[in-house]
């Protein structure tokens, strides 16, 4: 389906002026915007998800014989991407991060967020921040890594309002004090802008340091935990998680631990194809068996051998709607819904509806405990039919409302 198809059909389905960009991004993927208020329009946002999801399905490949296991999956993943993109308003996937180093950092930190951006942003193997944009800050000049491989900053201190999440990557332990003074009072200003602020490896000991660890429990790597135990006694922590994020904090101990937390971000950002693309690069998904990575909760579509299944998933993830979704699915993966359903439930212990509404329920939630959204704005993005909609079924699979789950510390 072409651009110009999808625009003349928006035009028949949603009586709005479109006209052509007049600023932005040069590297924005889009020829049209729309003129109008979208916080004013909940019932637009409603009939374009499920107008995203037409336009994702009928332009969509069949895919049902794509080994996962080769580039083809990786180009089906992106085509999943292109489909969803090339309906939903600009800007509406971007994700935005900074960085902040300290004197001995891991390289395997860093690069576990960058390389995770780099292959979730932009087709392919191409690198360009599209839809993912990283900056790593400083006002000084470049910073030894535990390695003795020396990063220099991107940019110096920009303003925290610019970043979706701000992540801290501590050092080797005796040179914590060694960092800038403008790195901590950065993190006290991300904060107060409502910024997710992550401490990786010992940046877990920087955000306790600047007391912001005091009502969370802590991931801590298990060669750290005496060394945490005993600079902040009384801190909870555990050292059995890959990550652990409340109340706009998020403690990662480090190793391949990033990548979990990294597929977690872009899936509830992008969707599950871009997540799926990420593991499926990051990774070597060819072999026999399930590495560690891919058992990461985010990354469940890897542990299932059935190639079928695992496409149906990322459809799923992706923002299938849930009245007529299982019989769309199943047919695109040649399957009649009968069969589908059986040995979707048979595989993953649930229905494909039961498995929709438990995707739809944890988006909401993380979007209820990490962004500032309206309750209705939550609703249809998460694909809920209305408001109302979403407060019943919280009452009923979770036994609070929204507003309570928001609430809670």
């Amino acid at each position: 389906m072409s651009l110009r198809s999808i625009n003349c059909m928006i035009v028949a389905l949603f009586p709005i002026h479109l006209v052509k960009p007049t600023g932005g991004a040069a590297t924005k993927p889009s020829f049209v915007r729309l003129a109008m208020d979208m916080n004013a329009m909940p019932i637009f946002k409603a009939r374009l998800l499920s107008f995203s999801h037409f336009v994702y399905f009928s332009a969509m490949t069949n895919g049902s014989d794509i080994d996962p296991g080769s580039a083809d999956y990786v180009q089906w993943l992106d085509e999943v991407w292109q489909r969803r993109h090339s309906v939903m308003p600009a800007g509406a996937h971007t994700l935005s991060v900074g960085i902040l180093l300290w004197p001995g950092f891991p390289l395997m930190s860093l690069t576990g967020i960058l390389e995770s951006l780099r292959h979730a942003g932009d087709f392919g193997d191409m690198s360009r921040q599209i839809e993912g944009r990283w900056e790593i800050m400083g006002a000084g000049g470049p910073v030894r890594s535990s390695c003795g491989i020396e990063v220099r900053p991107t940019q110096t201190y920009l303003h925290p309002g610019e970043f979706d999440y701000l992540f801290v990557v501590g050092g080797l332990l005796p040179q914590l004090a060694n960092a800038p003074a403008g790195h901590r009072r950065y993190i006290h200003a991300a904060r107060q802008m409502g910024c997710t602020v992550v401490g990786v490896c010992t940046g877990s000991f920087v955000l306790a340091e600047e007391h912001l660890l005091s009502r969370v429990t802590a991931s801590i790597h298990p060669y750290h935990r005496r060394d945490y135990e005993t600079a902040f006694p009384g801190h909870r922590l555990t050292t059995s998680q890959d990550f652990v994020a409340a109340d706009g904090i998020a403690t990662v101990p480090g190793g391949i631990s990033i990548l979990a937390y990294m597929a977690q971000i872009v899936s509830a950002h992008f969707g599950a194809d871009r997540s799926a693309k990420v593991v499926h690069q990051l990774s070597v998904p060819d072999r026999r068996g399930v590495g560690e990575f891919e058992r990461s909760g985010m990354v469940r579509h890897r542990e299932i051998a059935d190639p079928r299944l695992q496409k149906a998933i990322v459809m799923i993830e992706s923002g299938l709607d849930a009245a007529a979704g299982v019989a769309e699915v199943a047919s695109r993966l040649g399957m009649s819904e009968r069969h589908f359903s059986r040995l979707f439930h048979t595989e993953i212990g649930k229905s494909p509806r039961e498995y929709i509404l438990t995707t739809r329920l944890r988006l909401a939630n993380w979007l209820l405990c990490h962004t500032t959204k309206s309750i209705t704005t939550i609703a249809f993005e998460a694909g809920f039919s209305s408001p109302a909609h979403l407060s019943a079924t919280f009452r009923k699979k979770l036994g609070k409302t929204p507003t309570q789950v928001r609430r809670e510390p």
